[in-house]
């Protein structure tokens, strides 16, 4: 099956991306120019002189730190990016707090869940859920949403992005989770994660994509409900590609996974990766 491309094009309200190369990237977050790592971003950069407000001096394998570039900064400040209001926050890492290659996976909950006014209680469940982009869509989109995250600055910069309405917010280990959930006959309408490589999880738990990733997609047909709108897998792990994934979740669900490539584009139709995916819709 061909892989189908979904790199979100900016400029996009308050974001764009500005420029990439030499390992790194430009990008505008509303108010700040932001300059920090991208290892895909492996071409020559095509503006002469990169300025920005915020500089991250490491990389993303390497202790770094975050650089004001001139006086009266902010280390967080908001941004409209596809309808919704975030906060970007600086943190480690050269994290800003929001994702822009997410923005696929906002507008693909959108549009599954738009449709679903017969259904009078609808659930979904996102796994590794972040800063809560993601969960912002579907509660817009009429849900409740079960927000999972092991990281404790991640639960609360969500409750900022999304709110006191519409979702739990729940601070454990995913897998932990998944299956107390199992065992408690707990159903959802769309399964959402985006696991990292590597984390931990307080109280020696340990997530490892490569040994954990394929016991919880298995777990997947004892999670969603027979009208299942759909489940979405994406991943940012170099040696793991959208086939394999598609591989794994075709091996437990009836249908067929379609692989995805993630990325953001800038002005001139330049695509930088970020990262892999598989959608699956138990309607097609």
């Amino acid at each position: 099956m061909k892989k189908r491309d979904l790199s979100i094009q900016s400029p996009l309200q308050d974001y764009e991306l500005l420029d990439m190369g030499n390992g790194r990237k430009l990008e505008q977050f509303g108010e700040y120019v932001v300059d920090r790592p991208a290892p895909h971003a492996t071409e020559k950069p095509m503006l002469p002189d990169w300025q920005s407000d915020w500089l991250y001096s490491g990389t993303r394998i390497t202790e770094g730190e975050w650089l004001a570039q001139h006086d009266g900064l902010l280390p967080e400040w908001q941004v409209s990016i596809a309808g919704q209001t975030m906060h970007c926050r600086l943190g480690k890492g050269g994290q800003v707090g929001i994702y822009p290659e997410h923005v696929a996976c906002w507008q693909w909950v959108q549009e599954r869940l738009d449709a679903c006014n017969h259904i009078s209680d609808l659930k979904v469940l996102n796994l590794f859920a972040g800063t809560g982009g993601t969960t912002l869509a579907a509660v817009r989109a009429g849900a409740e949403v079960t927000h999972v995250d092991a990281q404790a600055s991640q639960i609360e910069l969500a409750r900022l992005n999304v709110g006191d309405k519409g979702a739990r917010f729940i601070k454990e280990d995913v897998m932990s989770y998944v299956e107390r959930m199992i065992r408690k006959g707990q159903r959802y309408h769309m399964v959402i994660m985006d696991p990292p490589s590597f984390g931990r999880a307080g109280k020696a738990k340990v997530w490892d994509i490569r040994s954990d990733l394929k016991p919880l997609i298995k777990y997947l047909p004892r999670l969603v409900t027979l009208d299942c709108r759909g489940i979405w897998v994406s991943l940012h792990t170099p040696d793991i590609n959208a086939e394999g994934i598609t591989g794994l979740i075709n091996e437990v669900m009836h249908g067929v996974a379609q692989p995805l490539q993630l990325g953001t584009m800038t002005k001139d139709q330049r695509v930088l990766p970020a990262g892999v995916a598989a959608i699956w819709q138990g309607d097609t």
